[in-house]
């Protein structure tokens, strides 16, 4: 068995590892966008959907022979397998052969299948398999386990493949103080992982782009929620955070009941914990007393075109809540923000003194970009708290990792750090 790195090893995302065996059997392993363009700043989110040739010609697609549908060899890989639901993992897989499958986890797919609904105009793999997890699967003759990893994307993996004899732990993303933490302590156990030849392990968190350590668990950030809610009683505590982040909206669907408000979540977020029910079934939901959910007319015309009114009408009946209502009793809410130009207009009807913004994301996404919200904050005087805890293993996890792995190599990638541990 041998591998090659063909985009992530020097740079933030764009994953894309091949893995061949000897009797000529080819996996990939993640078939991500690239994050960091050229020039230092963001890749458009456009990026995705332009031709395969153009992304081909520029080098943002890897020249990968039998991939590509306009290669007379395609298709001539077995599976592409991915490690979870981030564009910097998956957002490039479509552009590969039809005929080759794609496979995830059972959380990861519902996050892609969440999106053919919400973005309508993204483009996902044709043909989406559910990988097993924590046993092995084979593809031909590549054996393939799916790795039960904590991240901050749903059901996230690492995979351990093996081949000839050897065996390759990618980690893909992955952390030790989300709300699963424990998962990366039973991989410092796990005797199937002890030994590899090769561990391909991330790395974001040792260069630049890592950003600062942060609040080291995501209790700590419950906690920083609860006195901040418990501190502020007049004032709706509005938090922006991805809503695919599910550590963070347990996190605040427990510091609202913690200081005794009601969780506010919008269509999307909603429907993402409901997708997300069957591997997380501990999870809120809107259906229950403490969760109202906040209308985006955007939202509502996604679910009608997928002919789903039918839930949008549930969500109403059981749990929604308006923006007259928000304004009239701002301190009985917690909510799950959206950075968006709609949301800063419920913010002005509140009242800004009367709003306590939480930037629950990397900093680096504040500083960096001109977004609604950060126009809205400055143009109200609006001074942000930043509460959040990285979605990447700190620095002394790594070590930790790599020391109890113990492989024959260690690989880093997913980073831009100049030299390792």
């Amino acid at each position: 068995m041998n591998y090659q790195i063909h985009r992530g090893q020097h740079e933030i995302g764009g994953m894309c590892i091949e893995v061949n065996a000897s009797d000529g059997t080819r996996i990939l392993l993640d078939l991500g966008m690239p994050l960091v363009a050229p020039d230092g700043g963001d890749f458009p989110f456009d990026t995705p959907r332009r031709p395969t040739a153009e992304l081909l010609s520029e080098g943002v697609l890897r020249d990968i022979p039998g991939l590509y549908p306009h290669d007379p060899g395609a298709p001539d890989i077995a599976a592409t397998i991915l490690t979870h639901s981030h564009l910097d993992h998956y957002g490039l897989a479509h552009h590969a052969h039809p005929e080759i499958p794609v496979y995830g986890s059972e959380g990861t797919l519902a996050i892609l299948e969440v999106g053919r609904i919400f973005f309508p105009d993204s483009a996902l793999p044709a043909d989406l398999r559910r990988l097993p997890s924590n046993k092995p699967f084979e593809f031909v003759s590549i054996s393939v386990t799916a790795i039960p990893v904590d991240h901050a994307a749903p059901d996230s993996r690492a995979l351990l493949v093996e081949a000839d004899g050897q065996r390759l732990l990618y980690t893909g993303d992955l952390r030790a103080h989300g709300r699963t933490g424990f998962r990366f302590e039973n991989m410092l156990t796990d005797q199937r992982l002890h030994g590899v030849d090769w561990l391909l392990v991330e790395g974001t968190t040792l260069g630049s782009s890592g950003g600062t350590h942060g609040l080291s668990s995501e209790s700590d950030v419950e906690n920083e929620l609860v006195k901040l809610a418990r501190d502020s009683k007049g004032s709706l505590v509005a938090v922006v955070a991805s809503g695919q982040n599910v550590d963070r909206l347990v996190s605040c669907f427990r510091a609202a009941r913690r200081s005794e408000r009601l969780l506010v979540i919008d269509p999307y977020q909603a429907y993402v914990l409901m997708k997300l029910t069957p591997p997380s079934k501990s999870i809120p939901q809107f259906t229950w007393d403490d969760v109202r959910v906040s209308f985006s007319p955007y939202q509502v015309q996604r679910l009608k075109d997928a002919g789903m009114m039918d839930l949008v009408y549930e969500m109403s009946r059981q749990s929604r809540v308006s923006s007259d209502e928000l304004a009239t009793r701002p301190g009985r809410y917690l909510m799950c923000s959206r950075s968006s130009l709609g949301m800063t207009k419920v913010f002005d009807k509140i009242g800004p003194d009367r709003v306590e913004l939480v930037w629950s994301m990397w900093s680096g996404y504040w500083e960096r970009d001109r977004c609604a919200m950060r126009t809205w904050a400055e143009r109200s005087g609006v001074v942000p708290h930043v509460i959040h805890g990285g979605g990447h293993a700190w620095p002394e996890d790594l070590k930790r990792l790599t020391s109890a792995i113990a492989a024959k190599e260690t690989v880093w990638v997913h980073t831009d750090a100049v030299s390792a541990l």
